[in-house]
């Protein structure tokens, strides 16, 4: 099976392949508060922690952009890549809001071993922040 359709077949499934990295926006400061603690990052989005939330939002490569737009435009943000082998909770990719894209999610805390990279993410001057340029 070429690798597409084995991506589309797992994602369709609900599930993540292993080897994909997935990514999730953060902002620097809550991002930073982890690692100085040495603790589990727990933050679902935007002003909602993951015990309120139940996982922690997540996207694909090519997904990035949008949430980026949608919902951190104009904050100090940075992008995690984050290596799913290296979570224990449960990744699923699914639709909780009714439209088609399907998104992956963790839920429960993010191990800080499992971010394989952080990058600052740039904000133009218009307020966009530019993930492109990162992925």
């Amino acid at each position: 099976m070429a690798g597409d359709a084995w991506t589309d077949l797992l994602r369709a499934s609900g599930r993540v392949e292993r080897s994909e990295r997935i990514y999730h926006l953060a902002l620097r400061d809550e991002w930073h508060e982890a690692v100085e603690r040495n603790e589990p990052y727990r933050r679902s989005t935007l002003g909602r922690p993951l015990d309120d939330e139940g996982f922690i939002h997540c996207s694909f490569e090519h997904q990035v952009e949008a949430i980026a737009d949608l919902v951190y435009r104009g904050r100090d943000v940075v992008l995690l890549s984050v290596d799913p082998s290296r979570v224990q909770a449960e990744v699923r990719v699914e639709n909780l809001e009714g439209g088609e894209q399907l998104f992956p999610h963790i839920y429960g805390a993010l191990p800080l071993d499992a971010v394989v990279s952080v990058d600052p993410v740039p904000l133009g001057d218009d307020g966009r922040l530019a993930v492109g340029m990162l992925l």
